[in-house]
């Protein structure tokens, strides 16, 4: 965002100053694009210092399993993303187990709602 502003000040001062704007104008926007540069730039090595220092306080260097692990395709992304997401909430639950119904000419109600009617199966 600051380096988005500093550049969009810049230009700005830049071009105003190229024009010969009458005034402070052109030379305040150098200044506060110039400001907005330096706190992009010392945030941006914050952020990088941060990431590095996190990346090798976290796991160290990486193992020969773990880089074999992460290179596979799905990786990380099968074994803990979505298929376990899916067999936890989309596990059958015993009330709602399917079952295959009687032939229509038995007229045997369905076992999968013997419990709850006594309608026979129609498919």
């Amino acid at each position: 965002m600051a380096a988005t502003s500093a550049g969009a000040l810049l230009l700005l001062g830049g071009l105003l100053q190229v024009t010969d704007a009458p005034g402070p104008l052109p030379g305040s926007l150098l200044a506060a694009g110039g400001t907005l540069a330096l706190v992009a730039a010392v945030t941006g090595l914050l952020a990088l210092a941060a990431l590095l220092c996190t990346a090798l306080s976290r796991h160290g260097a990486p193992t020969a399993g773990r880089v074999q692990h992460a290179g596979r395709p799905g990786g990380a992304l099968h074994d803990f993303g979505v298929p376990p997401h899916l067999r936890r909430h989309l596990a059958p639950h015993p009330e709602a187990a399917m079952t295959p119904c009687s032939p229509p000419d038995t007229l045997a109600p369905c076992p999968a709602r013997a419990g709850k009617d006594r309608t026979p199966c129609s498919d």
